[in-house]
């Protein structure tokens, strides 16, 4: 997922979520033990923060558009979460 940023007087300009900086490359985020746990906490701070957003659109949802859009947008979060932490574990595990 990304985020638009706008500043005055700048045109806007989307940018990466920082877990997705090394959603790119995990593997090479693993120079040393700091980076791996900084990658860990990263990963699980994503999960986290997707498996709440899906929580909340899941009671949130009262059948109109937009509670359908919110569930159908926070579920495609906790499933880009999900793979990018299976990602980091496996980079944990053989790291390049």
């Amino acid at each position: 997922m990304t985020t638009t940023l706008e500043h005055t007087g700048y045109n806007k300009m989307t940018v990466l979520y920082p877990e997705e900086h090394e959603l790119l490359t995990p593997g090479q985020s693993l120079r040393d033990p700091h980076a791996a746990a900084k990658l860990r906490l990263q990963a699980s701070l994503w999960l986290s923060r997707a498996q709440r957003e899906l929580h909340d659109a899941i009671f949130l949802r009262d059948g109109s558009d937009e509670s359908m859009d919110r569930y159908c947008s926070a579920r495609a979060e906790l499933d880009s979460a999900e793979a990018w932490a299976l990602m980091v574990a496996k980079a944990l595990i053989q790291p390049d």
